[in-house]
């Protein structure tokens, strides 16, 4: 399994077939918490919904900085690469590409929520609000390069670049997954109150 923290929030890695999937979650208590896990293709899918990352390790580029992982993966007539870094203590970026030589119906990243945690949205982005004990956390995704959907019915998020997936040319997104919390309740609103980073 390969992983990156950032604070109490992580991704992990882990083998799916003949790619990697991975689960985004926080700490707590000593235990990880899973609150996203991506939704992958098969290898008869030569698009498919999320990237096919095949290989991905962890790299230092300067001493005493946060690492970042790197992956790489094919399908199809695509060439896939990722990076994931650490932004802040409580923030993880997550910078994806795709080549391809073929025209496609779709790229992009597509994650399911789990049970546990409430998919709304908020000031255009995807807000996940869930308990732990006393705290009501919050994760916020936003795309500073490309566009979110979201089905609140399905509980499915899904991040795509804004370029034209027909189109033959390298096709970017990217994302950033932060932590937060809130006093924010079921059937409750709080507004525009500003939150604070989870400690």
């Amino acid at each position: 399994m390969v992983s990156l923290s950032a604070g109490a929030l992580s991704v992990r890695y882990s083998k799916l077939r003949d790619r990697l999937s991975h689960t985004i979650g926080i700490s707590h208590r000593d235990h990880f918490l899973p609150i996203l896990e991506s939704v992958e293709g098969t290898e008869l899918e030569p698009w498919p919904v999320s990237p096919p990352m095949q290989q991905m390790v962890e790299e230092s580029f300067v001493p005493g900085a946060s690492p970042v992982l790197l992956g790489v993966g094919l399908s199809g007539n695509g060439h896939w690469s990722t990076a994931i870094e650490t932004q802040s203590e409580q923030l993880l970026k997550f910078d994806v590409a795709c080549k391809n030589s073929q025209s496609s119906s779709w790229f992009g990243s597509e994650y399911r929520v789990l049970t546990h945690a409430t998919l709304g949205t908020w000031n255009e982005s995807a807000t996940l609000l869930m308990e732990l004990d006393n705290l009501v956390a919050r994760i916020e995704i936003a795309a500073p390069i490309g566009q979110i959907l979201c089905s609140i019915e399905e509980k499915i998020i899904r991040i795509s670049p804004c370029s034209e997936p027909a189109s033959i040319r390298t096709h970017r997104w990217c994302y950033e997954v932060k932590l937060l919390r809130g006093d924010w309740t079921p059937g409750r609103s709080n507004g525009n109150k500003a939150l604070e980073l989870l400690p």
